[in-house]
């Protein structure tokens, strides 16, 4: 792969993960609208961001195309729901103060994520990686103990992304088309939410100020759409080992912007949790250096 192919990956995968640290300040703009509302508005106007790129890259036929074989929208049916859930509870996260807790959930998530590995795909882990394991399970057990709580939201955001995850890896859609799906898939649910006088009591764009909440809930769609563009656009220039490494620019910038901005309560037990985390993570991040730097140095053998 070409330097130039690589620098490219990597400003894309900047721009994505940088996206994602920086989107609890749009929601919080929003935290006047239920959440579940705000999840409905955020479905319906991703589909429309997609379908306006689609026709801009002439793709849309062929994304159309799709809709055509029911295999493929089923097994897109699993990760819908699973990315469904998952923007949900970030959404009502960021909005009912927990921000720093969504945080924690996107730190922990590799460690779900080689957890799962070990599970479905019997994955082989070394010493370092279960000391890393070890390491994120004190930090939020300690949590757990230090608030008297299970930190439910962390686990749940981490274990939704995780299985989002794991289902896309053996779906056959991948990329924007396969999220666009996803998106799609969900509209019924987004319907149902804003159609329903249960789950959606206040019709926000009736209010006085109708006009900026229109225009914040339609960018939603794009700051959900546009990073996952830039992300499956870094992930054809980059190695996944390589891309692995951009994941904690996103809950580092919410980590800071939870504390520093909204000025979310940190003592010293989730300092002392926090930094067991961290520290299985900087074990998490030596090992997969330590085997890329040995990839490289081990000359592939030539077949013939």
């Amino acid at each position: 792969m070409s330097e130039s192919l690589k620098n490219r990956g990597a400003l894309y995968a900047i721009a994505a993960y940088t996206s994602w640290g920086f989107v609890p300040l749009f929601w919080r703009e929003l935290k006047t609208i239920p959440p579940l509302q705000i999840l409905g508005h955020r479905i319906l106007w991703s589909l429309f961001f997609f379908i306006v790129l689609f026709l801009v890259r002439k793709s849309i036929s062929s994304w159309l195309e799709l809709m055509k074989n029911r295999r493929l929208l089923l097994q897109c049916l699993p990760s819908a729901a699973a990315i469904g859930l998952n923007w949900g509870l970030y959404i009502y996260a960021v909005n009912s103060g927990h921000a720093l807790e969504s945080s924690l959930g996107y730190f922990i998530n590799p460690v779900f994520n080689f957890l799962i590995g070990a599970v479905f795909f019997k994955e082989k882990l070394n010493h370092w990686k279960w000391g890393a394991f070890a390491l994120a399970c004190s930090g939020v057990l300690l949590l757990t103990l230090t608030a008297q709580k299970v930190p439910w939201i962390a686990l749940s955001l981490a274990g939704t992304f995780s299985l989002y995850g794991v289902i896309r890896k053996l779906t056959s859609i991948k990329g924007t088309e396969g999220t666009a799906v996803e998106s799609l898939m969900l509209v019924p649910v987004a319907l149902l939410i804003l159609s329903n006088q249960t789950l959606a009591p206040v019709n926000v764009l009736a209010q006085d100020n109708r006009m900026s909440l229109a225009l914040l809930l339609s960018l939603g769609g794009a700051l959900t759409a546009l990073p996952l563009v830039w992300f499956a656009e870094a992930a054809q220039r980059l190695p996944l080992s390589t891309l692995g490494f951009y994941q904690y620019i996103s809950p580092t910038f919410q980590f800071l912007i939870a504390v520093f901005v909204f000025a979310e309560h940190f003592d010293t037990g989730k300092l002392i949790s926090f930094l067991l985390i961290w520290i299985g993570l900087a074990l998490y991040m030596f090992d997969s250096v330590r085997k890329h730097i040995h990839g490289r140095k081990v000359p592939s053998s030539c077949s013939t």
